[in-house]
């Protein structure tokens, strides 16, 4: 069996949300729970070995969420600069055991276990090197990259994170489509998360 590391990435300032007088996304709180520590205990409960946070604006507030859980928090002093920091960031840690890493944003509030079972099971019985999960055929997150792309993944610049590996590769990625959109979805705004959580089941 393949062994992956996960990162989550939960580093960046959520600017729609403070342009609102509202605290950091990855701080909101979901049935008593922060995002942070939700998406952090969905990794720890998955086929997941070493799981890697990355901290950055208001990094300390953000860590204390965690601070019980076993996983690793890296701080990301450059998190103003972009995504690609995060990804770089939580990349050095990753133990030199993993044979890929899945790379999680904490803003898709209703991830799932089955959902990063599913992606870690297609990486398993697969030889590609990369592998996204799709709702309709569109590409979302978390997405999971094989050892062989991590020097690739270390050089991404900007804000886009390491889906700028995708037109490189194209032909080493695996899609898993999912029948339902739910765990996929992010949220950008307050509102975005009060409409989720009260839409269907």
């Amino acid at each position: 069996m393949k062994r992956v590391s996960a990162v989550v990435l939960a580093a960046g300032p959520s600017r729609r949300f403070a342009e609102q007088g509202r605290d950091l996304k990855q701080l909101l709180p979901l049935d008593g729970e922060s995002l942070v520590r939700r998406t952090s205990r969905v990794a720890l409960a998955s086929g997941i070995g070493q799981v890697v946070a990355v901290v950055g604006c208001q990094a300390e507030r953000v860590r204390a969420e965690i601070a019980d859980l076993p996983i690793e928090v890296v701080v990301n002093e450059s998190f103003a600069e972009g995504q690609s920091t995060s990804v770089r960031s939580g990349l050095e840690r990753v133990e030199p055991a993993a044979d890929g890493a899945l790379f999680l944003p904490c803003d898709q509030p209703l991830l799932d276990v089955e959902t990063l079972d599913r992606i870690l099971g297609a990486y398993a019985e697969s030889s590609a090197g990369i592998v996204v999960p799709t709702f309709r055929g569109e590409r979302r997150a978390p997405v999971l990259f094989a050892r062989a792309l991590f020097a690739d993944l270390a050089e991404i610049q900007g804000d886009a994170g390491g889906r700028q590996l995708f037109t490189a590769h194209g032909d080493q990625i695996f899609e898993v489509e999912l029948e339902d959109e739910r765990p996929l979805l992010d949220v950008d705004t307050p509102e975005q998360l009060a409409r989720l959580l009260d839409g269907p089941a």
